[in-house]
């Protein structure tokens, strides 16, 4: 009985993930670093249950390690020497992995495929973004984290849907930008789907406002 005792998460393909083959470029620059690393990584932060989490939707995907193709836009992460385009590569423990089997018993699909996406922003962000420690914000401050030494608010979002990644990260960009602070941001929308896994992380600026009767 499918899903009697796992979710499916409504990832495209999945009944035939064994047998999929999921190819990418072979001369992209490629990353690759333990779900795991989050945690100590932002050691301010209780990450371990997103990197469960992650694990627990990635690992109906791929065996260990998951790949993605990471795609930026309006910028490229130094430590990526200034790609925007590149591969990331997630591996996990066995341990984690049988913590993942039982939150599969525990958590409905919707939050699983969100602290996923959180588990693969703080990973990029931790790795690749010099200062790039993450501080929760309040309910209704149109951006799901600060990042302080940044001055930028992030937005993490994650869907199963491939269709769904550029309405989703356009409305994700509307509302980071829209924060309190008013601060610029980033957005970061993971599509977990057998047939495609990307990453799309984007960075965005505040419109300048001039007033028009300073000038002149």
């Amino acid at each position: 009985m499918r899903g009697s005792r796992f979710h499916d998460f409504g990832i495209e393909g999945i009944s035939r993930r064994k047998n999929h083959c999921y190819s990418i470029a072979g001369d992209m620059r490629t990353f690759e670093w333990p779900i795991e690393d989050i945690v100590d990584a932002h050691p301010d932060l209780y990450l371990e249950h997103c990197a469960v989490m992650a694990v627990a939707l990635i690992s109906r995907l791929s065996a260990s390690p998951c790949e993605f193709v990471v795609e930026c836009e309006g910028f490229g992460p130094d430590a990526s020497d200034g790609e925007t385009s590149f591969l990331v590569k997630v591996s996990w423990t066995g341990h984690t992995m049988l913590k993942a089997q039982r939150v599969l018993y525990t958590e409905q699909s919707k939050p699983i495929i969100e602290r996923a996406a959180v588990a693969l922003a703080a990973l990029l962000f931790a790795k690749l973004v010099p200062d790039g420690q993450m501080r929760v914000t309040r309910q209704g401050d149109r951006a799901d984290y600060w990042l302080p030494p940044l001055q930028c608010a992030l937005e993490v979002s994650g869907t199963t849907t491939p269709r769904e990644l550029t309405r989703r990260h356009r409305i994700k960009v509307s509302q980071v930008l829209s924060n309190p602070l008013r601060w610029n941001g980033y957005v970061v929308v993971c599509c977990f789907a057998a047939s495609r896994r990307i990453i799309r992380w984007s960075y965005h600026e505040q419109e300048v406002n001039v007033d028009a009767s300073s000038k002149g």
